[in-house]
């Protein structure tokens, strides 16, 4: 499986859920970013490195990879056109403000002559001031508002999951684990961190359920 993860707008969550996948899957990372985080964890033999406008060489079937991408699609964004261009699924994380659902509606129109393989995931998902949803962050506002902000825009059908904000991101990083992992290991973070653990076994259950494998 190859899965990218892209926005063309900073903050929204790609390396969160990027490298989350990759430490549960123990996939491959392929990145564009110059100064990125994965030199510490990933081994070498599973991370690929590349300048925002070098191409990403074809990664072989059977190579299971998640491709990390910042910067804007243009004519000299090699690395994001080649991964786009070969990944059997692309995620874009899109929080509910309005430079990110603009430009993450506008990241599905480019991705879009690539590929209609897409999957939104409404990051960064809180109780706002006066909501009284118990346990379906599908009924949050921040969901309903990127949902339909996609719907509205989009053509074609784009399956939208929430992901709701959690400290569990930086610990991530922090642990050098996925969540899962840290879950196994702290008593503690297995109650705090569940709900959001949960969210990415619903993205895992799409990605497995057969419709984006080549």
């Amino acid at each position: 499986m190859k899965i990218t993860i892209y926005s063309a707008k900073g903050s929204a969550g790609k390396t969160p859920i990027a490298t989350n996948i990759a430490l549960d899957r123990e996939y491959a990372i392929g990145t564009n970013e110059k100064f990125h985080v994965f030199d510490s964890f990933i081994p070498d033999n599973r991370l690929l490195a590349v300048d925002l406008t070098e191409s990403f060489p074809e990664v072989p079937d059977g190579i299971d990879i998640v491709f990390d991408l910042a910067g804007a699609i243009s004519e000299h964004s090699n690395s994001i056109t080649s991964a786009v261009a070969q990944s059997d699924l692309v995620i874009v994380p899109i929080f509910n403000e309005v430079k990110s659902l603009n430009s993450g509606i506008g990241t599905i129109h480019e991705i879009s002559k690539f590929t209609q393989s897409i999957l939104v995931v409404a990051t960064k998902l809180q109780k706002q001031s006066g909501e009284r949803f118990t346990g379906d962050w599908r009924k949050s506002r921040d969901f309903q508002n990127v949902a339909e902000a996609v719907t509205s825009s989009i053509d074609f059908e784009v399956p939208v999951l929430p992901l709701k904000f959690s400290k569990a991101f930086d610990a991530i990083f922090e642990k050098e684990q996925s969540i899962r992992q840290i879950m196994d290991s702290e008593p503690l973070a297995a109650y705090t961190y569940r709900e959001v653990a949960s969210q990415f076994d619903e993205i895992y259950k799409l990605i497995d359920g057969g419709k984006y494998a080549k």
